[in-house]
């Protein structure tokens, strides 16, 4: 299992397509706060029967991972909504080493609070130099999205928000 994995540094799961859903989700996330040393986190669960639960249990999970400098999360066209997306932003602020970071929330539940969230988590985070957010096809506002690119637009950084 993944919690052994101690010395890991860098991961990659594409569960694309499959039939994996929450109780995945959450053992997946369980096993995250072991690896201390990860510095990359590639997790693709678009096209799976991934709602809140799941996202909640990675999302609370990564603030154990103080080493990592690259993250992407994929939840397009899952069950995902702002509770999630809210657990996930939360617990990002946290990543002070974050480098990189790629959300993808196309066509779920999230909406306007999910990408407050996410945009409030970021904004402080100092060693941010790519920021990809996907909220395409969801109930993100073009305001909300607005404000998030203001708030996320610092020199240095290369962001994109669709």
């Amino acid at each position: 299992s993944l919690q052994n994995l101690k010395l890991l540094q860098e991961i990659t799961l594409k569960f694309q397509g499959t039939q994996v859903g929450d109780t995945g989700a959450v053992a997946i996330g369980n096993s995250l706060q072991n690896l201390k040393l990860l510095q990359k986190i590639d997790l693709d669960f678009g096209g799976t029967q991934v709602g809140n639960d799941g996202a909640v249990a990675i999302g609370n999970n990564l603030q154990n991972l103080e080493q990592l400098q690259q993250i992407t999360l994929i939840f397009a066209y899952t069950q995902v909504g702002d509770t999630g997306a809210v657990a996930i932003g939360n617990n990002l602020q946290k990543l002070e080493q974050l480098q990189h970071i790629s959300l993808c929330f196309s066509e779920t539940h999230v909406g306007d609070a999910g990408a407050v969230a996410i945009g409030n988590s970021l904004q402080n985070l100092a060693q941010l130099q790519q920021i990809t957010l996907n909220f395409y096809l969801i109930g993100v506002s073009a305001k909300t999205k607005e404000s998030v690119r203001k708030q996320l637009t610092k020199p240095g950084v290369q962001l994109k928000i669709f």
